[in-house]
């Protein structure tokens, strides 16, 4: 099943810590704080400062998680009080994210595996299986430990990502159970009472908050586990001897005497982000899909549960295609570009005239969108693709979400309003006026989520 915010562009970096060495809780990290009009209050450091609006990077850690920040520009005009830290608190947090910025790959690899994974039974076996627990989800998987650690990461930058955009409204809701499997044939047993094609790498069933994924990685996750444990062992051996060095030699000869360790060591790095790479590849469509499903079950538990009133199924989807194209960069999550293969065909119907006239869409119900969610049929699919282009400029063009006005809308559809009225005053503007602007937005927006200049000429 498939089923606003402040923020011009969003860049979620996973830099990779998890407390101290030294015990202290990451409780004791102070940040610059901003209220913003609809409630929220984002922490972490203000960066740049104009009339118009504050570049501000968000902090978020828990213990045992990593740590995950926000790159964002926040309109003062959304802002009802700022808080900022003294300058000497101010400049140590800037040095910490400075710290964790410049990580090598194989200090966030040490810090990734602080992760506070338990082993579980599974399979009949006392420790087949492992789980992590965080605020929004519980992983739980026979994938090899590797797998699952660099599942739980990615699933906790998409989860950050999702409470941007639309922050939880029901705290207390149950978080979402998420099964990883390795196994085929359990896969197949459970998708058959949801009818789904075997292509679908993942399915969300509303019904007991569940998502079951399958994913083909059992011998990629034990050559990684290796490929972990050999470098551990080389970088072991070699901070060992280059601790002897530096007993005998200071300065420039210590460089000197120690560059074949340094360059063995960059050699080594360079090897894990190629693994990274592999990894990345391998589990694309697993990814995507599970981003998908995962934006549904975090939309229907912590912001519109539908006893209280959900989001329209166009809206539904159009957000969960948003972030189903997540760009994992290095150690960056980037969500706010359009994506491309969506984009190109969007205005090439948007030129014919083919895309679904948004007041069409905003009428529309379920059945327009049984449709297996694999990402080439999405793309071609009319509905899809207009919920899509229409989701993108009410997200990032209007800024609608995260606002009272949008719990308004959905209050409104909840109570039975008319689609099209309800519609209209969410947006401001009678159909008839918003529909050619939609449709000159699309033409204009470029894959990097910017507008292409008019050439008045």
């Amino acid at each position: 099943m498939r089923q606003g915010c402040v923020i011009v562009a969003v860049v979620l970096t996973f830099a990779g810590a998890f407390g101290r060495a030294d015990g202290v809780p990451s409780q004791l990290w102070t940040f610059d704080t901003i209220t913003l009009k609809n409630g929220q209050v984002l922490k972490g450091l203000i960066e740049e400062s104009t009339d118009q609006s504050i570049k501000f990077r968000s902090v978020l850690r828990h213990a045992g998680r990593p740590t995950i920040t926000f790159h964002m520009v926040v309109p003062r005009a959304e802002i009802t009080r700022i808080d900022r830290l003294p300058l000497m608190e101010h400049e140590a947090l800037q040095n910490r994210l400075l710290e964790l910025e410049q990580n090598s790959p194989q200090s966030v690899k040490e810090r990734m595996e602080g992760l506070d994974l338990r082993e579980i039974a599974w399979g009949g076996k006392p420790k087949g299986g492992w789980s992590y627990t965080s605020d929004y989800f519980v992983l739980n998987s026979n994938a090899p430990e590797e797998i699952v650690r660099r599942a739980a990461v990615r699933l906790e930058q998409i989860y950050a990502a999702y409470a941007t955009y639309l922050p939880p409204r029901h705290k207390g809701a149950a978080p979402t159970s998420i099964t990883l499997l390795t196994d085929q044939a359990e896969y197949r047993k459970l998708l058959s009472p949801q009818e789904q094609e075997f292509i679908n790498p993942a399915f969300f069933d509303p019904t007991i908050n569940r998502i079951v994924c399958y994913s083909n990685v059992q011998q990629l996750g034990e050559r990684l586990a290796l490929v972990r444990i050999q470098h551990r062992q080389i970088r072991a051996e070699l901070e060992a001897k280059r601790a002897e060095f530096a007993k005998l030699y200071k300065g420039k000869e210590l460089i000197r005497v120690t560059q074949p360790f340094t360059e063995t060591i960059q050699r080594v790095d360079w090897a894990d982000q190629q693994n990274t790479d592999l990894f990345d590849k391998a589990t694309l469509q697993l990814f995507a899909t599970l981003y998908h499903e995962s934006f549904h079950a975090y939309l229907a538990g912590f912001v519109y549960p539908p006893s209280r009133g959900e989001l329209p199924r166009w809206l539904n989807e159009g957000l969960a295609q948003i972030f189903e194209t997540a760009i994992l960069e290095g150690k960056e999550l980037r969500v706010g570009h359009a994506d491309p293969v969506r984009l190109t065909r969007a205005k090439e119907m948007t030129g014919k005239g083919e895309l679904v006239s948004a007041t069409n869409l905003i009428q529309s119900g379920a059945k327009q969108f049984l449709l297996t969610h694999v990402v080439d049929r999405q793309s071609s699919d009319r509905h899809y693709l207009t919920s899509w282009a229409l989701a993108f400029y009410l997200t990032f063009e209007k800024r609608l979400f995260g606002n009272a006005s949008m719990n308004e809308y959905v209050k409104r559809l909840g109570e039975g309003a008319d689609p099209k009225t309800a519609f209209e005053e969410l947006v401001g503007m009678p159909l008839a006026k918003f529909e050619p602007a939609f449709r000159k937005y699309v033409q204009l927006l470029q894959a990097d989520g910017t507008l292409a200049k008019i050439n008045k000429q």
